[in-house]
């Protein structure tokens, strides 16, 4: 039986880096057993997985790599209550997997184990992972490491019971468990089944590792933990067993009454074994796992036989590889000896440095031991290569400013073993930083030897310590702006000085490089600039506002007369820009037409290109003479003169018309004659002294003048000629007439001129004869006159 081992021992310098769990699931059961678990010494047969040939991939089982995590297995086989990939990290799940596989499959054994641990009771085992396989050892025991894990730790430690065996059966063997077996996953130096209820916090805590709860940092964030809340050490699991011997095992895991939150178990690869003769290396110095170095420390190499041990026994060592034996590493000799109670045999190695670069080089060697169960051999490969380079990574160059101080690092990875690490200034030996402070543009050279001491790396850094031009700033720009409160955005321009810089405006404007303003007159503003070192400088910058507020007035301020049309123009002066106007009643021309038909005042503002604004107003006063005139007395009479009165309202001249040619007059108060009664029409034409005229128009009546004839006979004889006696009257207002005989009785009267007497009283005709009459009379213009007279009646 040939098994090919090689012992992988992780010595360089700095540890590598942890990640996540990595979970395969690409082969069968079968295909697991056979390419990852078995180790040397074991031949194996009738794999079945839940009781059926495990020739197809089934989701309880995989392959894992755990080099990356804290679980302490680097590669092997896992099972699981549920789905292998649910044990990927980080632990951010309270319970992994709730509800589990819902895979159904119970198992006996894994029952009676629950049932003998935890306080509760265990009715069922659900979600069972049973991988089982038939085997030969070619020595006289069996191991294998294995680590049990559980989303069920802590919260159901003593109650659900998840749990899992190894169940051995064959010859020299009695358990009670099926076919006689034993259960040798045992917590160890006891023989208590390993359990949440049998390794946890509390009971042999000492093989208990906490992994969080899915909520804790790190475990819920890092990824190198895995997703289970709790887990064991790498524990062993040993036997007793006859060489040559036929084998049974199950390896078997379950969840206890429920389905619910899994569990699962992780078996080293190459750990399931049964050798008589071992062989392992062991790089001492000067390498890397199972890789030495030319010139640089030695290998090791074990050759551990098992019992018996009190006989002479040998081993034959077969040598074979690409390196040559005694020119690239030292030569070993073909038959090894165990004296009487030996165990182990040890065998320094050397490789040799030859200064040629031939790349990496193999050495294999195969053990051959002839025992009481056959040939049993072990095999080992170890890989000889060149020195490694040291490789130096040191921080970049840097410039300093403010004459500060530098952090140099050195970043040192290649080589093997530790460093000696030689500054050739500055910074102590040994070190892989330090602050240095120069005064001056320094370089820093570090030159490292690691333990083998045939390679050595140099690398430096450059620290700069400039001398920066003067610190100047200039404040901008110095501009003049013809509008008051003109947004102008002030700018520092820096040059020179260490950069960093820091900026104070004056007048409150800011701590920036840039600052607006909008100053209402002429301003100067100054900003002081510091650098990063400290050093300050200043500048000033004016905004000259050149402007003169903007003014207006109208003209003319003026009178005119009514209905005349005048036109008020505005007359804007200084400002900046062209203006805008806008009069009282929404006129936006510089000039307005008007015809007021009273006094009014008018206003304007005017707007400069600046938006700045001057108003005006101007009183336009308005003339308005008014025409009107009366004639004094109550009656007027041709001949006789009638009295005009003014009555205009701001004349000062006047033109009167009579209505009767050549009646004119261009009095005040006139008084003029008419030659003839009738109805006239007098005009009245008056002009103020702004030359404003008025006209109005009045009908007079003129009356005739006084006049009285009284006729001194009549015949009132009926033949119609001469038959009434009538006065002719003319221009009065009082009229009284009365008729006497001679004896004074009133024959008739009348005070209308109108109405004639026709001789009558009392019924008839008077007599022919004299009478006599009385009469009294008022003019028109209040002469009166009164008188007697005689009139004769014929017939």
């Amino acid at each position: 039986m040939t098994r090919w081992t090689v012992l992988v021992l992780t010595t360089s310098w700095f540890p590598a880096a942890l990640a996540q769990l990595v979970v395969t699931n690409t082969q069968t059961p079968a295909q697991l057993v056979q390419n990852v678990l078995l180790g040397n010494g074991i031949v194996a047969s009738n794999v079945t997985f839940n009781g059926v040939p495990a020739n197809t991939v089934d989701l309880q089982v995989a392959e894992f790599d755990g080099t990356n995590t804290t679980m302490g297995i680097g590669h092997g086989l896992m099972m699981a209550t549920g789905n292998c990939t649910e044990a990927i990290g980080p632990n951010n799940t309270s319970g992994a997997a709730q509800g589990g596989g819902f895979l159904g499959q119970g198992d006996p054994d894994l029952l009676s184990l629950a049932q003998a641990t935890g306080n509760a009771p265990v009715n069922q085992i659900n979600d069972a992972a049973v991988l089982e396989f038939d085997f030969v050892p070619t020595g006289d025991s069996l191991k294998f490491d294995f680590v049990f894990a559980s989303d069920e730790y802590l919260e159901f430690v003593q109650s659900y019971n998840d749990v899992f065996g190894f169940f051995l059966s064959g010859p020299g063997l009695s358990g009670p468990y099926s076919n006689g077996a034993i259960n040798i996953a045992l917590v160890p130096n006891t023989m208590l089944p390993v359990a949440i209820s049998t390794v946890n916090n509390v009971s042999n805590a000492a093989y208990y590792i906490d992994n969080g709860d899915g909520f804790t940092a790190p475990y819920n964030t890092d990824p190198m933990y895995i997703q289970y809340d709790g887990l064991t050490t790498v524990l062993t699991a040993r036997a007793e067993v006859i060489c040559g011997q036929t084998y049974h095992i199950k390896l078997a895991i379950g969840d206890a009454n429920d389905t619910a939150v899994d569990s699962g178990v992780f078996l080293e690869a190459g750990s399931f074994q049964s050798n008589a003769v071992t062989l392992a290396s062991q790089i001492s110095t000067g390498g890397i796992d199972s890789l030495f170095y030319e010139g640089c420390g030695t290998a090791t190499l074990y050759l551990v036989r098992g019992a018996p041990i009190i006989d002479a026994d040998s081993v034959q060592l077969v040598t074979a590889g690409t390196a040559t034996p005694g020119i690239d590493y030292t030569a070993l000799p073909p038959l090894l000896y165990f004296a009487p109670g030996q165990d182990s045999l040890a065998i320094p190695l050397s490789a040799f440095l030859d200064g040629i670069t031939e790349g990496q080089e193999s050495i294999q060697l195969m053990a051959i031991h002839q025992g009481n169960c056959g040939i049993d051999t072990s095999m080992v490969e170890l890989l000889i290569d060149e020195p490694p380079p040291i490789d130096i990574i040191l921080s970049n160059d840097t410039n300093l400013t403010c004459n500060d101080s530098a952090l140099v690092t050195a970043l040192v990875s290649g080589g093997y073993g530790s460093y000696v690490l030689d500054w050739d200034q500055g910074i102590p030996d040994g070190s892989v930083s330090g602050w240095v402070h120069p005064l001056q543009t320094t370089t820093y050279t570090l030159t490292v030897m690691d333990d083998c001491g045939v390679v050595t790396a140099s690398e430096h850094v450059t620290i700069t310590v400039p001398i920066p031009p003067p610190l100047v700033v200039t404040a901008v720009p110095d501009i003049v702006v013809h509008c008051p409160e003109t947004i102008v955005t002030l700018q520092a321009q820096v040059q020179g000085g260490d950069p960093g810089y820091t900026y104070q405006w004056s007048n409150g404007l800011g701590v920036a490089n840039a600052a607006q303003v909008a100053p209402a007159t002429t301003q100067s503003y100054t900003v002081f600039v510091t650098d990063a070192c400290g050093r300050d400088t200043s500048d000033m910058v004016t905004v000259t506002v050149d402007y003169d507020s903007v003014a207006v007035r109208i003209a003319p301020d003026t009178t005119i007369c009514i209905n005349d049309t005048i036109t008020l123009h505005a007359l804007p002066t200084q400002g900046w820009g062209g203006y805008t106007y806008l009069w009282d009643n929404s006129g936006t021309a510089d000039s307005l037409p008007i015809w007021p038909q009273h006094n009014a005042i008018y206003g304007v503002t005017v707007t400069d290109g600046c938006g700045i604004s001057a108003s005006d107003q101007a009183g336009v006063g308005v003339n308005a003479p008014m025409a009107a005139f009366a004639w004094d007395g109550t009656m007027w009479v041709n001949n006789f003169p009638i009295a005009f009165l003014d009555q205009s309202f701001g004349a000062t001249s006047w033109s009167w018309d009579f209505g009767w040619p050549g009646l004119n007059s261009t009095e005040q108060f006139p008084h003029p004659i008419y030659p003839a009664p009738g109805q006239f029409d007098v005009m009245l034409a008056i002009m103020d002294t702004l030359g404003c005229r008025d006209t109005t128009y009045r009908t007079i009546e003129v009356l005739p003048e006084f006049e009285l004839y009284i006729p001194n006979s009549f015949t009132p004889n009926g033949d119609g000629i001469n038959d009434l006696f009538r006065p002719s009257v003319t221009g009065v207002r009082e009229y009284q007439l009365r008729i006497f005989d001679r004896w004074g009785e009133l024959l008739f009267q009348s005070e209308d001129p109108s109405e004639p007497w026709d001789g009558v009283f009392a019924g008839a005709v008077v007599s022919s004869g004299v009478y006599v009459y009385q009469y009294r009379v008022k003019a028109l213009v209040g002469e009166v006159r009164s008188g007697t007279g005689t009139i004769t009646v014929l017939h």
